[in-house]
């Protein structure tokens, strides 16, 4: 067995209960399906508790551990799809076709998943000299996903705590996708002026 670090150790546990997690959800739906309707409420929050919250620890883990350039695409992958999942079972039921995407968007969800966990268990292997804009890319796309994420949670808290006071929730419309594009640029800038700083310090 490959030795690990705390932080990828960490990155597989989260990523194993996450799958675990998704593969309640297949349970739920199909316990709503074939047995007891009622289950669909626990199917539609049950994913409230895992969701975002488990890729957001995984990335975090990544970034601790310095292996976040080996799994940012199939992060990526997940939060694309986990968009994707919320967007298909809320339009779903006014186009149909959208709907029948769900569970298929949610089987593409498991594999993608998987392959994140799969890309820090199986040992490392020598990695080759990348181009400097590659990092660039990366941290656009990390600022991107914890835009993302750090929106939804947002209007979530927004729209409960709205509700409690005003008896109606209020939020921001496309709130997620403001911070998402605020993040990607905001993030690479912090990492940029962070490099610069380093370079002078030396000099």
């Amino acid at each position: 067995m490959p030795k690990r670090t705390m932080a990828e150790n960490s990155y597989i546990g989260l990523g194993l209960v996450y799958l675990g997690c998704l593969l309640i959800q297949f349970l739920l739906a199909g316990m709503s399906i074939f047995g007891d309707p009622s289950k669909w409420a626990a199917h539609k929050m049950f994913v409230h508790l895992f969701g975002y919250a488990i890729p957001v620890l995984m990335m975090l883990s990544a970034l601790a551990g310095g292996f976040f350039k080996r799994i940012y695409k199939e992060m990526m992958a997940v939060f694309l799809l986990l968009f994707a999942m919320y967007f298909t079972a809320n339009m779903g039921w006014k186009i149909s076709w959208l709907g029948a995407f769900h569970p298929v968007a949610g089987v593409l969800f498991l594999g993608a998943g998987a392959a994140a966990v799969r890309k820090v268990w199986k040992p490392q292997e020598p990695v080759r000299s990348k181009e400097k804009n590659r990092g660039l890319l990366v941290w656009v796309l990390a600022g991107a996903a914890g835009g993302l994420t750090a929106g939804v949670i947002l209007s979530n808290l927004i729209g409960i705590i709205s509700f409690y006071l005003f008896d109606h929730p209020v939020g921001i419309k496309f709130l997620p996708f403001y911070l998402a594009a605020l993040f990607a640029v905001m993030v690479p800038a912090w990492q940029y002026k962070k490099k610069q700083k380093k370079k002078e310090e030396k000099q």
